[in-house]
């Protein structure tokens, strides 16, 4: 009976094996992508270099950007006229499973501390099931997801951060997550305003067996991490 007890107790013990995670990066520098896609009032979508002058709101109130936060070309979005809360569609990632954990981080360049402009990681569901249909279309929303950063920071170049669990809910419609670089201006609402929103190197963790997909349509660049690293980027 002892044996017996012991046989029972040691099969409770067996873990299955954890999935390796793989880390997606771009950072515009092709000198071609933009935005796999924008939802609200974005009149800019530019792949720039160098210095770059911004405009923060009402209309003279100019600010500048001296360049890159990583390598030498990054993303240039405007808001014009402002209105609600417009997004930039940064990554897709489709081939998840229900449950599983994305992690993404993106530099969002920042010189107002505390204050908009500022921008904010987000999610989206959409109902693209492979990487040739991303972003898809909008089935419901993912988001500020958990362990959020929160909006950006003075930096001036400011790592945001966020983490979804992937269609939690089971929803069959629901084949991607988009990420969303959202965008926050003030006056919130402004028929005369125009902000200019800047922002570089996006890297996306996921498990290796899904697809990331950014504005180059082309594989992206690759890591893979232990568990144990992946697991550090939590605490």
């Amino acid at each position: 009976m002892k044996k017996l007890l012991l046989v029972a107790f040691a099969v409770c013990l067996i873990v299955p094996a954890a999935y390796a995670v793989t880390t997606h990066t771009y950072s515009w520098e092709d000198g071609v992508g933009t935005t796999l896609g924008t939802y609200g009032n974005v009149s800019v979508e530019a792949n720039v270099s160098g210095p770059q002058v911004g405009n923060n709101g009402p209309p003279g109130n100019p600010y500048n950007c001296p360049g890159a936060g990583h390598g030498v070309q990054y993303l240039h979005t405007q808001e014009a006229p402002h209105s609600s809360t417009p997004q930039a569609y940064v990554a897709c990632v489709t081939g998840l499973a229900y449950g599983d954990t994305v992690h993404a981080e993106l530099l969002c360049f920042d010189i107002t501390p505390g204050v908009s402009p500022s921008g904010r990681l987000w999610g989206g569901n959409q109902d693209a099931f492979t990487c040739v249909e991303c972003p898809g279309n909008y089935v419901s929303s993912a988001g500020s997801g958990f362990f959020n950063s929160g909006y950006s920071d003075s930096g001036p170049w400011h790592q945001m951060s966020a983490s979804w669990e992937w269609n939690a809910a089971g929803d069959p419609a629901v084949g991607s997550l988009v990420i969303q670089a959202r965008m926050y201006s003030s006056p919130s609402t402004c028929d005369t305003c125009v902000t200019d929103f800047f922002f570089d190197l996006i890297e996306v963790h996921v498990p290796d067996y899904a697809t990331v997909t950014f504005p180059d349509w082309a594989p992206s660049a690759t890591e893979n991490n232990s568990w144990g690293s992946i697991k550090a980027l939590y605490r």
